[in-house]
């Protein structure tokens, strides 16, 4: 399915569609707000020299998509807020590739594996058979219980493999789930998440980012992002000090990305205004030195 006639797409966004394995079963963009960032993500990934490496998964099934774009969403979201992306895909295990290496300044480079848990993860057997997953991912009236919490224990445990206990290694979990994490009472999701850190086959796992993009309809032409980062309390690496400390410290915005638009709004030149980026220096989420 195209995207609504209202919505124009970029020109690296209008390669994506035409080849889709998906492009008759999901609306994508739905919005200007997701079109305008899907073309910035897009152009990021070809100022970093790897569009034509996810061009093919960005192609494929519905699924394969959306876990394509949480690792680029990742990188542009880190690039935006200072850090320099060093490699896309960095094997620290033997035939178990990582997401992207990056680093803050000067400190020492971060191994990160990006999960991207969806909506679809949190249905039951029953809704899988009967074909819930090929529905939109809301439905007026429907009800449901969920527990984010559980999808963001399911994440770390599958990105473990990967990690080495030489690195410093920070797991993201980029969610499209039906309630995101960074949507708990904050004292209910550090809790939890560092119950599952606690146990010591996770002790390689520095830390945990949770990363939900968002689209509010309050004003505002970009696509923000909520942020909560929980730091393991016993690891076998601590991340940069810097790099941490800017991590917990976003966590005290209870306002996630109204404030960061506000204060960006307020803060970036007119030319960078016009673009529709705002400069690491003035972005609420990159770390304090």
């Amino acid at each position: 399915m195209p995207p609504p006639d209202d919505v124009v797409l970029g020109s690296l966004t209008r390669t994506m569609p035409d080849r889709a394995a998906w492009r008759s079963t999901s609306v994508f963009p739905a919005t200007q707000k997701w079109a305008d960032e899907t073309e910035r993500i897009l152009s990021f990934l070809e100022v970093q020299d790897v569009l034509d490496d996810f061009l093919p998964r960005l192609s494929a099934r519905e699924s394969e998509r959306d876990a394509a774009m949480a690792e680029a969403r990742t990188g542009f979201f880190f690039a935006r807020n200072g850090f320099r992306i060093l490699r896309w895909e960095p094997e620290e295990v033997p035939n178990r590739p990582g997401d992207l290496e990056m680093q803050w300044r000067d400190s020492e480079p971060i191994f990160v594996e990006v999960k991207g848990p969806g909506w679809q993860g949190e249905l039951s057997p029953e809704a899988l058979k009967e074909g819930r997953q090929r529905l939109p991912k809301y439905i007026q009236g429907e009800a449901r219980v969920v527990d984010p919490s559980e999808r963001v224990a399911f994440a770390i445990q599958k990105a473990v493999p990967k990690l080495a206990p030489n690195r410093i290694n920070l797991i993201v979990v980029a969610d499209d789930l039906f309630f995101s994490p960074t949507e708990i009472p904050t004292t209910i999701l550090n809790s939890r998440v560092q119950r599952v850190l606690a146990d010591p086959q996770y002790r390689d796992v520095s830390g945990v980012l949770m990363l939900n993009a968002v689209s509010y309809s309050d004003g505002g032409n970009d696509v923000g992002y909520r942020t909560y980062f929980v730091p393991n309390a016993n690891p076998a690496r601590l991340l940069p000090e810097a790099v941490s400390r800017g991590f917990l410290a976003d966590n005290l915005n209870p306002h996630g990305p109204r404030r960061a638009r506000a204060r960006a709004a307020a803060c970036r030149p007119r030319a960078a205004r016009s673009r529709g980026c705002a400069p690491a220096w003035c972005h609420s989420s990159r770390p304090r030195s």
